[in-house]
C-alpha cells in the first residue's frame, strides 16, 4: 500500500492563456490536501526554452500533464511533453477545452506519456473559457466542476492506496491525422503598440519576429498568447465566423468527464 502523502506532485502544463494552468492548479490542490506545499512543483512548458530542459522523474513522483485542445487534438507544438522522462512514473492526463469537445486529445496525450515512460492512472477533461468567445465556457471551471474535480481526486487517491496502477482507458484516436489549420486574422494597432516585444518574447512557438513584430502565419497555432499578454491591448484578432458557430452550437454546458 502506498502513502499518497509521500509523492511529489508536478504540474507540467502547456497553457498560453492560463486556462489549463488554472485547471491544473485546482486539480493539484484537491490531490494535495493535507500534503506539504513543497511537495507540489510547477513546470510551465509554454515557452520554447522551457521545453528544451530535460526533466527526469521516479516512481515516487506524480505528474499532472496538462494541455488545451485545439480543434479536437493536442496543440500542434513540436515535441510537446517529450522533455519529460518517466521511470514507471504515475501521471494524470488533463485536457482542457472550450465546451465543444476534446475528441482525440486525451488519447493523444496518453500515447505521448506512455512513450515517455509514464503510467497514466487517471484522466480528466475540463471545460475552460474558449479563446475565441467570451460566452463559450465563460466562468469555467465553476462550482459544479469543482465538485467533479474533487470527486476525481478522491477516487484517484484510492487507486494509490490499494496499488491499483492499471492504465486508464480513454476515448479517442491516439494517432489522428493532423487537421488543416485555419488562420485567424490578427492585428497590431500601431497607435497603441509600445513595441515592448512581450508578444514576441512569450510566443509559445516563436511565430513573431522580434524586430518587426510580424506574425509568421505558417508557424502560428492560434493560441492567442500575443493578444492575452499585450499590456497595451494593441494585439487583437478576428474570428467572427468561428465565434458565431461556437456561440450557436456550443453554448449548452458540457460537464467535466474523468476516467479511472
Amino acid at each position: 500500500m502506498h502513502n499518497f502523502k509521500s509523492y511529489t506532485i508536478y504540474k507540467a502544463v502547456f497553457s498560453p492563456t492560463y486556462g489549463t494552468a488554472h485547471a491544473a492548479s485546482i486539480l493539484a490542490e484537491q490531490l494535495s490536501l493535507n500534503i506539504a506545499s513543497e511537495k507540489i512543483q510547477k513546470l510551465d512548458l509554454t515557452f520554447p526554452s522551457a521545453r528544451e530542459i530535460q526533466h527526469y522523474f521516479s516512481d515516487s513522483d506524480l505528474v499532472i500533464a496538462g494541455a488545451p485542445v485545439y480543434g479536437g487534438q493536442l496543440p500542434p507544438v513540436k515535441e510537446l511533453f517529450e522533455n519529460l522522462h518517466g521511470n514507471q512514473t504515475p501521471c494524470v492526463l488533463l485536457i482542457c477545452y472550450g465546451n465543444r469537445h476534446y475528441d482525440d486529445a486525451l488519447a493523444q496525450l496518453k500515447s505521448v506519456m506512455i512513450r515517455q515512460g509514464f503510467l497514466p492512472v487517471g484522466a480528466i477533461a475540463c471545460i475552460i473559457p474558449h479563446v475565441f468567445s467570451e460566452k463559450v465556457g465563460a466562468g469555467r471551471p465553476n462550482v459544479s466542476d469543482l465538485r467533479l474535480i474533487a470527486g476525481f481526486a478522491n477516487t484517484l487517491k484510492e487507486k494509490f492506496e490499494y496499488d491499483r496502477f492499471e492504465l486508464t482507458d480513454v476515448p479517442g484516436n491516439p494517432d489522428p491525422q493532423p487537421k488543416p489549420k485555419t488562420d485567424v486574422p490578427k492585428f497590431r494597432d500601431e497607435s497603441l503598440c509600445s513595441r515592448c516585444g512581450l508578444c514576441a518574447a512569450s510566443c509559445p512557438v516563436g511565430a513573431i519576429d522580434r524586430e518587426s513584430l510580424a506574425i509568421d502565419t505558417d508557424k502560428c497555432i492560434n493560441c492567442m498568447r500575443c493578444s492575452y499578454v499585450c499590456p497595451s491591448k494593441a494585439r487583437s484578432f478576428r474570428a467572427d465566423e468561428t465565434r458565431a458557430w461556437l456561440e450557436a452550437n456550443c453554448f449548452e454546458p458540457r460537464q467535466v468527464e474523468y476516467f479511472l
